[in-house]
């Protein structure tokens, strides 16, 4: 059959150009034209050309306009879901075959705490995506160096500046809760106020011996004793202990949400403290630009991005 009868025969439909869905699946997704057309690299008018060919074609409007922003309508809508999803399993199955039988390998790096709490139980999220990358997440405290290791990006709580020759994405800031099991915070001694720490054990990260310190002065409790208490290794490991009822520990605050919710952990005071860190995402300038690199990168991002929304919104 030659094309001619292709495009003729009553039995089968054209499909809309490739480039007016591109168009319309950037717009929808971006509930923006001209986010479309930055990330397209078109101008807004060329975005809502191929929208307004797009509408033409169907007979029926995709967006309501207006002088300061689009919608889509019902219609619109219900298509976007569909051409968003194609456009996603067409990338999968590109990236399938372009790296079909070469080693695909992402070597990350970060703080134990941070993996097993917070990128641990999404990660599955990416890999459910991104199946051809196979990834390698390794913990170590030890300084960062790129030059003489593989690692292609690592998750860091930093303190100041971060290294101009190194491109940093911020995570989040790092902010300090006393946390304890429910047990505790009712028990014997029940704790109102940061006073009454003193007839509480508290739990120490060596991994962060100043957080304890840093959180009693803010909160004008300074007087309590640090020398006492049990001692840990990692924050992860004094978190586990809190659980377990065997003092209060100071957690990172978007570390234990789940905790919070399920109620294995409670905070114990109102109190939330800044600390000097913060975390990075911190790219080996060596692997800038390798394909497993940047779409763990924008992954990430926009697990962050969800993640802060949903925390504001709470």
């Amino acid at each position: 059959m030659e094309e001619s009868d292709i495009m003729e025969h009553p039995g089968i439909s054209r499909l809309p150009p490739l480039t007016a869905l591109r168009a319309f699946e950037s717009a929808a997704r971006n509930r923006s034209f001209t986010k479309a057309a930055q990330e397209l690299f078109l101008t807004q008018s060329a975005i809502s050309r191929h929208v307004r060919n797009l509408e033409e074609l169907f007979g029926i409007p995709l967006f309501y306009r207006n002088h300061r922003a689009v919608t889509l309508t019902p219609d619109g809508e219900a298509y976007m879901r569909d051409v968003v999803d194609a456009f996603a399993r067409i990338d999968l199955a590109t990236r399938r075959l372009k790296y079909s039988g070469r080693q695909n390998i992402l070597n990350l790096q970060a703080f134990s705490t941070f993996a097993m709490y917070w990128l641990i139980p999404r990660l599955g999220r990416f890999q459910e995506i991104n199946p051809e990358i196979e990834v390698r997440l390794t913990a170590s405290i030890a300084p960062l160096d790129f030059e003489h290791s593989d690692i292609h990006a690592s998750i860091r709580a930093v303190t100041g500046r971060v290294d101009d020759n190194i491109r940093s994405d911020k995570l989040f800031d790092y902010r300090l809760i006393a946390v304890g099991a429910p047990s505790v915070a009712s028990g014997v001694w029940p704790l109102r106020a940061p006073a009454d720490l003193k007839n509480a054990t508290l739990l120490h990260s060596l991994a962060r011996p100043e957080d304890w310190g840093v959180w009693l002065r803010a909160v004008g409790a300074d007087d309590i004793p640090l020398e006492g208490g049990m001692k840990f290794e990692s924050s992860a490991m004094a978190y586990r202990a809190a659980e377990q009822g065997l003092g209060i520990a100071l957690a990172q605050s978007f570390l234990i949400e789940e905790e919070l919710a399920t109620g294995t952990l409670r905070q114990i005071f109102p109190h939330e403290v800044p600390s000097e860190r913060t975390y990075y995402l911190m790219s080996s300038p060596r692997h800038c630009g390798d394909p497993a690199l940047e779409l763990f990168r924008s992954w990430l991002l926009d697990e962050i991005a969800a993640a802060t929304t949903a925390l504001e919104a709470s």
